[in-house]
Order: structure tokens, then sequence, then C-alpha cells
């Protein structure tokens, strides 16, 4: 039966300025906002303006003192947070405060609006984005930051991360690698940026065997990833049994992606979304929050979110 998806947005986020000739751009959204406005099912997708994270849910995460150094640096009109690949500008610290916000209400609309998913349609991404750094265009980490929120909003003891962007997301394991509540599974080119994310990563003390990663060649298709879904990430959902899941939706694995060698399709979103939703209904009543992260083609990153919603209002 067709259901309602929430999508969390703010024009906002298109103030985030990284120039012109930056694969991280305003049009990510545009192209996106646009295709569902426009898409067969758009009566079931329910827009939601965003509100700026609360500074307390930045410091779950982040230390204060570096949010704070992310604030001054964009509001004093430095070019980068960090050694050059993250460009900032005057309201890159609002849009970022706004891209966590998108996740927090997110994660409040699948536990307590009665939704069974919800999108968050922000940016600058998150998931490079470590405790004290800013890297790979990322400020503030927004899936960690709506992991976090739901375990101590609602109380979630077991929360699944997802990350099939098509770059590791290092920042959100090194974030929770030691975490017993938080089972982080990724699925990534390598070798390619930030070259991390080994098969032997897989955590420390409490968090020992809850980082799943799995590496994948160059030329991956979505067989290869189905595969891998089942083979090597479905044994650890049903040993932990989420109770929430959050994606990590990065569209940069499309064949048509200028910054990878991965060749899923457009359609391909939808089949892995019924994917993470199957699992979800098995364990986690049926609850999927999904965080847009990287995609740069921007005709391949609509198609595939028209796929990705498509399948969370089936």
């Amino acid at each position: 039966m067709p259901q309602p998806v929430a999508v969390y947005y703010h024009p906002d986020c298109l103030l985030h300025d990284t120039g012109p000739t930056h694969p991280e751009t305003s049009a990510r959204l545009t192209f996106i906002k646009s295709a569902l406005e426009n898409a067969p099912y758009s009566d079931l997708v329910h827009w939601y303006q965003a509100k700026p994270a609360d500074a307390k849910w930045i410091h779950s995460i982040h230390t204060p003192e570096y949010r704070h150094y992310i604030e001054e640096a964009c509001l004093t009109g430095k070019h980068y947070a960090d050694f050059g690949e993250t460009i900032i500008c005057e309201d890159s610290y609002h849009a970022a405060m706004l891209s966590a916000g998108a996740a927090i209400g997110s994660v409040d609309a699948v536990m307590k609006e009665g939704y069974h998913s919800a999108f968050s349609l922000a940016r600058p991404p998150g998931h490079h984005a470590s405790t004290e750094k800013a890297m790979g265009f990322c400020l503030f980490n927004n899936v960690a930051i709506a992991a976090q929120y739901a375990e101590l909003t609602y109380g979630m003891e077991r929360i699944c991360i997802l990350d099939w962007d098509v770059h590791h997301g290092n920042g959100t394991q090194n974030i929770f690698y030691g975490s017993p509540s938080v089972l982080f599974c990724s699925l990534h080119q390598l070798p390619l940026y930030p070259d991390t994310g080994e098969h032997y990563e897989t955590g420390t003390k409490a968090g020992k065997g809850l980082t799943v990663n799995c590496p994948m060649p160059k030329d991956a298709d979505v067989d290869l990833y189905m595969e891998i879904l089942d083979q090597d990430v479905l044994p650890y959902i049903r040993g932990f049994k989420p109770q929430l899941i959050l994606i990590s939706a990065g569209f940069d694995a499309h064949i048509n992606d200028p910054l990878a060698d991965i060749r899923l399709r457009s359609e391909d979103f939808y089949t892995m979304t019924k994917w993470v939703q199957e699992r979800a209904y098995e364990y986690a009543h049926g609850r999927v929050v999904s965080i847009l992260e990287g995609g740069y083609n921007l005709e391949a990153i609509a198609e595939s979110a028209v796929a990705h919603l498509q399948a969370l209002t089936d």
C-alpha cells in the first residue's frame, strides 16, 4: 500500500557557496527537489522546512571548540574549513546547522509523527566529518548526529547506519568505532578517497564487530552490490536487530558520476532501498531515515533520488 514520506528541506542550504567549479554545488538540491515535485508519486512526498539544529546536538558528536571554529571560520570569511577541499563561505555555518537540523527532523518524523520513512534533502553533507575535523566537503556529521539524537531522545539502543555513498564514511566510522549501540555498514569503492574502510576495520572495545566494511571493486554493478548486502551485511543486521535504520544516501556510485568508477544505474537505488526497507520492517517497525550525502552528476542524482523515494513510498 502506498505510504507518504517526509522530506526535510530548507532553501538556505543553497546559500552554502562552494564556487562555480566545485562538484558539491547547490544545484544538487534544486535538481532533486524539482524531480521529486514532478515525480508520479509527488502527492506522497510531504515537505517540511528544516530548522537549525540546537548546538547541544552538534556537541553530542563534535566538540564545542570545533563547532565554534566552524562558526568563526565562516563568519570571518575563511575560504576553507580544512586544507583545501571543504570550501566555506559566510553562510556555510547556517547551512550546516540546517543540514544537521534536517537530519534531526527526519528522525522525529519516523519516531513521533507517524511516518515510516523520511529523507533529509540538505547540504553540506556529513559522513567524512569527525569529532574535530572537517573533511571531504563535510562540516558536521549529520547521520551521526541523527543517530545520537535518536539514542538520547527516543531511547534507541540499536541503530544501524548503512552508508552506500561511493566514498567510505570515515568520519561516521571513527565516531562510532567503539560504540555498542551503532552498527555501521559501508559499501564503498576502494581504492578511492579517503582510502579507508578495509575489511579488517571492524570496531574496537564495546564496538568490536559492529563496523562492517565492504570495499567494492572498480566497475562493480548492482548484482555485486546485492550479493554483498545479502552475504556480508545481512548476517550482521540479523544479529544486531536494529530498532532504526539510517541511510547515508550518497548517489555517487552511479555509472555517470564523475568522481568514481562504480556502475550502478538510477533504478538500482530502488532495488537497494527496497532491500533496506525489508530489513526495517523485519526489525525496526519499518523506520528508515535517509540522509543525503554525495552524488555529483546532476541528472543522475535527481533520477537516483526519485528511484530511492519511490521505493520508500511503495
